[in-house]
C-alpha cells in the first residue's frame, strides 16, 4: 500500500485534537450544505422550466402555422384549410437543417404528434352589468380532446354539430370568478362586425385553467363556426394549424423543414418560443441564476476545504518534521494531506446527495413548499431529477476542490524538520 494513503487512513480514523474534529465536523457540514444547495436549486429551476414550458406547449402547440403577412399575434388574416397540408406535415416523421455557415446538419429526435386548426376573435363578455375582454378561440372536430381536458377544471369539452354552430362555451376559472358564473349559466358576447355590435348568447359547459394568468384571463374556446360567422369567413377558412411534436427540442429543426419543404407561398411556419418569447426568456434567465449559485457554492467548499486542509497541516507540523527527517520527501509528505482532504470532501458530497434526493423526494410526492400561482404560474415548486446533472455537479465539484486543495499544501515544503522539531 502507498505511505500516503496508509498513514492518511490513520489519521482519519483518529484525531488527536478536539479542536481539529470540530473543525473536521463544520467543513463536512458545509459541504453537504453546498451540494444540497447546488442540487435543489438545478432541479427545482429545471422543473420550472419544464412544467411551464409544459403548460404552454399543450394550450399552444409547439409550432403554428398563419399567413406569412400577420406580424402580431392576434391578427385575423384567414387562410384556406387544407387537409393535403395537414396529411403532408402529420407524415413527418424525421427531419434535418443544414446550416448554411457552418454546413453541420442537425437532426431532429421525432416527428409530429399532430396538426389541428384554430381561430381567433376578440369580443367582450357580457354578464348582468359586468363586461370582461375575451379572446375566442374558436375549434372545431379535429381539435384533439387531450389538449382542453389537460387544463379543465370543470364541465365538459365543446359538443359540435355538423349542421349548425354550437354555442358552447369554455372559458377559464379566472374569468369565470370575475364574472361570478357557474356550469350552466348563460353569458353573452358582443362582437364589433360591420361597425355594428353582434350580440352571441352561449351556455357556459367548461371551465379551464392553465395557471398562467396571461392566457386565463384572455381565452375562451368556442365552436370554429362562431367565429368564421363573426367574421365573415367562410367554413374553409381559419386564422392557423398548431402543430404538436413528439419531442419540444425538435421546434426550430421540424418548423424548418414544414416551412422549406411543406408550406404553399403565403404562409409562415413558426415556433411558439418565437410567437410568445417573454416567459420563454424569463426561463431562460433561470438558468443564470443556477449559474451564480453553483459558482458561489463552488467558491465556498474551495475555501473551506482550503482552510481545513491548513488546519490539518499545522496539527500536524511536529509529523510533518518526523516524515520529512526520516527521508520523506514532501509530495509524499503532501499526499497524506490531500488524501485525508479529500476523503473528508467525498463524505461531505454524500451527505449532502442523501440529503438532497431525501428533499426533492419529499417536495416530488408531498408538494410541501407552496407557492403563488399568479406570480409564479404554479401552486407548488417543482422538482425534476436529472442523475446526468446531479453527477456532473458532484464531479466539478469533487475535480476544481481537488485541485484547489493542491496549492495549500505547498506549505509543506517550507518546513523545516529542524525548527519543528527543536520545540517539540
Amino acid at each position: 500500500m502507498d505511505a500516503s494513503l496508509f498513514i492518511a487512513q490513520r489519521l482519519i480514523e483518529k484525531s488527536s485534537k478536539r479542536f481539529t474534529r470540530v473543525i473536521i465536523t463544520i467543513a463536512t457540514i458545509t459541504i453537504a450544505l453546498s451540494i444540497v444547495v447546488m442540487v435543489c436549486s438545478n432541479s427545482v429551476i429545471n422543473g420550472f422550466q419544464n412544467e411551464i414550458s409544459n403548460k404552454i406547449f399543450g394550450f399552444w402547440g409547439n409550432i403554428h402555422i398563419n399567413d406569412a403577412k400577420i406580424s402580431r399575434s392576434f391578427e385575423t388574416i384567414p387562410i384556406n384549410k387544407s387537409s393535403e397540408l395537414v396529411e403532408s406535415i402529420s407524415e413527418i416523421e424525421r427531419a434535418e437543417i443544414e446550416d448554411e455557415t457552418t454546413g453541420e446538419v442537425f437532426k431532429s429526435n421525432g416527428g409530429v404528434k399532430f396538426v389541428q386548426s384554430y381561430s381567433f376573435c376578440p369580443g367582450v363578455l357580457n354578464r348582468k352589468k359586468t363586461f370582461e375582454g375575451i379572446i375566442l378561440k374558436g375549434i372545431s372536430q379535429d381539435y384533439r380532446k387531450e389538449v382542453i381536458e389537460e387544463f379543465l377544471q370543470e364541465g365538459e369539452i365543446i359538443k359540435f354539430s355538423s349542421a349548425e354552430e354550437s354555442r358552447d362555451l369554455i372559458i377559464s376559472e379566472l374569468t369565470a370568478k370575475r364574472l361570478e358564473v357557474n356550469l350552466g349559466d348563460y353569458v353573452i358576447i358582443n362582437f364589433a362586425k360591420d361597425r355594428k355590435v353582434l350580440k352571441k348568447r352561449f351556455e357556459l359547459k367548461g371551465i379551464y385553467k392553465t395557471g398562467l394568468e396571461e392566457y386565463d384571463k384572455k381565452f375562451a374556446y368556442c365552436d370554429l363556426k362562431v367565429v368564421q360567422d363573426v367574421l365573415g369567413w367562410t367554413d374553409q377558412q381559419i386564422t392557423g394549424y398548431e402543430v404538436f411534436l413528439e419531442d419540444v427540442n425538435d421546434a426550430n429543426i421540424i418548423a424548418d423543414e414544414i416551412y422549406e419543404n411543406h408550406l404553399p407561398l403565403g404562409l409562415y411556419a413558426e415556433t411558439i418560443q418565437e410567437k410568445r418569447p417573454n416567459i420563454f426568456e424569463w426561463l431562460g434567465l433561470l438558468n443564470i441564476n443556477v449559474r451564480i449559485i453553483i459558482i458561489l457554492m463552488i467558491i465556498v467548499s474551495v475555501i473551506n476545504m482550503a482552510t481545513v486542509i491548513l488546519i490539518f497541516i499545522l496539527d500536524r507540523s511536529h509529523m510533518i518534521g518526523v516524515l520529512k527527517s526520516v527521508g520523506f520527501k514532501d509530495w509524499t509528505v503532501r499526499k497524506i494531506f490531500l488524501y485525508q482532504s479529500i476523503w473528508l470532501l467525498l463524505k461531505g458530497i454524500f451527505i449532502g446527495n442523501v440529503i438532497s434526493l431525501a428533499l426533492l423526494g419529499l417536495q416530488h410526492f408531498g408538494r410541501i413548499v407552496k407557492l403563488d400561482e399568479a406570480s409564479y404560474y404554479l401552486s407548488y415548486a417543482p422538482v425534476d431529477f436529472s442523475l446526468s446533472q446531479i453527477l456532473t455537479i458532484n464531479l466539478i465539484v469533487i475535480v476544481v476542490t481537488s485541485i484547489t486543495m493542491i496549492l495549500p499544501t505547498y506549505i509543506i515544503s517550507r518546513i523545516r524538520p529542524i525548527k519543528v522539531l527543536e520545540f517539540a
